[in-house]
């Protein structure tokens, strides 16, 4: 009677140990970078044995896997906020959720370069690829949901051409930034893709 219990908490602190092991392996991401990560150390950085990690995870493809999920799932929750403005105009909604990722949380080194550690990842491990694709299509389908409420009914058409030209430009301002470090091109930029979208699809 009292089994389905104990199961259910068995997994949902297997859940947790895993939660914990990937929170530790950004952690790790975010001070040595890629190339120095290894197996042993997010495990030290978690207070637990490497066999919890083998346990718990089939390879460091899955780990990784994950926390690229768990790094870009920070940065959903902060676009996600923008997106229900009371009062504000759809172009003001669209601004607002472009800003959301470019927030000095999320202009901080460590996090920029544990972005492009796991893009350049995602070029050898298919987990990690399919994983970021399924981010990037996830963000991609609320940008285009905010650029019909930019748009005239009629030039709907012309969203996939936006959407491509704002999701190109928001990743070169990513890397602009670690090279510049100048605010006033990413906000320069921002507002350049809010004006394109007003421009191209004509609505308010």
């Amino acid at each position: 009677m009292d089994q389905p219990v104990i199961e259910g908490k068995a997994r949902r602190k297997g859940g947790d140990r895993r939660r914990e092991i990937v929170e530790a392996a950004l952690r790790c991401l975010e001070r040595v970078g890629y190339a120095e990560l290894t197996a042993r150390k997010i495990a030290a950085e978690a207070g637990m044995s490497l066999g919890h990690i083998t346990y718990h995870f089939a390879d460091m493809d899955e780990v990784l896997a994950e926390t690229c999920l768990l790094a870009s799932e920070r940065l959903q929750v902060a676009a996600d906020a923008k997106i229900t403005m009371p009062g504000a105009t759809p172009a003001e909604r669209l601004e607002a959720f472009l800003k959301a990722g470019f927030s000095d949380e999320f202009l901080e080194m460590s996090h920029l370069r544990t972005r492009i550690d796991l893009w350049s990842a995602a070029m050898s491990y298919p987990t990690i690829a399919q994983t970021e694709r399924a981010l990037y299509d996830r963000y991609r389908a609320q940008l285009e949901k905010l650029l019909h409420q930019v748009s005239d009914p009629w030039k709907t058409d012309r969203i996939p051409m936006v959407s491509d030209l704002i999701m190109a430009t928001l990743d070169g301002l990513w890397l602009d930034w670690m090279r510049r470090r100048d605010p006033k091109a990413v906000q320069n930029g921002l507002e350049a893709c809010v004006l394109f979208a007003r421009l191209r699809l004509g609505g308010a």
